[in-house]
């Protein structure tokens, strides 16, 4: 069995502040810290479950906050940027998938730093007429890849998003209770390291039980995205395949799930193209 993590930061334990995930602030270590120790409290428990391997996809900004001496033999760390399938990559050929300090889509109210993917470019997107935000694309490329996700963990808002989106099966850690963006009401790494460690046992159970299935939804597959301001769309609009259907929204129709990763991303990076002259 192998086991696949794909470890955000703002939804881990103790994190509220834009800074403490900022890699050019002080309060960074922090941030990485308690990434870190989210990340090994579930490896352990993989690890004890039967799991001959766990694979680790560092997924945050420059997706290099990991450290690979902290784990042992048995995992792999997946680290830097770009990769061609960003917070998923790696997840072809596991088992199945969990994800670790993951935050709610932007526009959730008492969300710990919501947003979707890029806070500065999206406003919002939907698949086939669902909203959903990193975790509900990132499960769908796991889908695609035919790995099923076992496990989120996060805030409440997160925990509550995840499981509307991907049914009763799946196993959710709470790691603390959203007050607004930047507050939330935390429990200590102790505590979550507990919580965490036996949701990926509970999760795992589930999966040896055949209970867990890959999500997925029916082709096409038709991705709306809208975007902060006209002029990013102006730009975004440019990507083989947009459709603009609105002053600031793209549509991109695609029979193949793992393309959706591929426009999207490209629609960011044109937008972000625009933000020095805004």
């Amino acid at each position: 069995m192998k086991i696949y993590i794909s470890s955000d930061m703002e939804g881990s334990t103790g994190v509220v502040s834009a800074a403490q995930v900022d890699c050019t602030k002080p309060q960074y270590l922090f941030g990485r810290a308690m990434q870190a120790a989210d990340v090994e409290a579930a490896v352990r428990a993989a690890l004890e479950a039967g799991a001959e391997g766990v694979v680790i996809n560092d997924s945050h900004c420059t997706m290099t906050n990991l450290d690979i001496a902290k784990f042992g033999g048995e995992v792999q760390l997946i680290t830097g940027t770009p990769k061609l399938l960003g917070m998923v990559e790696g997840a072809r050929g596991c088992d199945a998938a969990i994800f670790l300090g993951y935050h709610a889509m932007a526009g959730t109210e008492k969300a710990v730093l919501d947003h979707t993917f890029d806070q500065y470019t999206i406003y919002s997107l939907s698949v086939n007429g669902r909203k959903m935000g990193e975790t509900g694309v990132n499960a769908l490329l796991c889908g695609a890849l035919g790995v099923p996700v076992i496990m989120v963990s996060g805030d409440d808002a997160l925990c509550m998003e995840a499981g509307s989106l991907l049914g009763p099966e799946l196993v959710t850690c709470s790691v603390k209770e959203g007050l607004g963006r930047g507050a939330a009401l935390c429990l200590t790494p102790e505590s979550t390291a507990e919580l965490i460690y036996s949701g990926v046992k509970k999760a795992l159970a589930r999966l040896k039980k055949g209970e867990c299935r890959p999500f997925a939804l029916e082709a096409p597959y038709l991705l709306e995205v809208t975007l902060m301001n006209t002029l990013q769309t102006d730009a975004a609009s440019l990507v083989p395949g947009a459709m603009r259907t609105a002053a600031r929204t793209l549509r991109f129709e695609t029979e193949e799930a793992l393309e959706l990763r591929r426009f999207l991303y490209s629609v960011m990076e044109c937008a972000s193209a625009t933000l020095s002259g805004f």
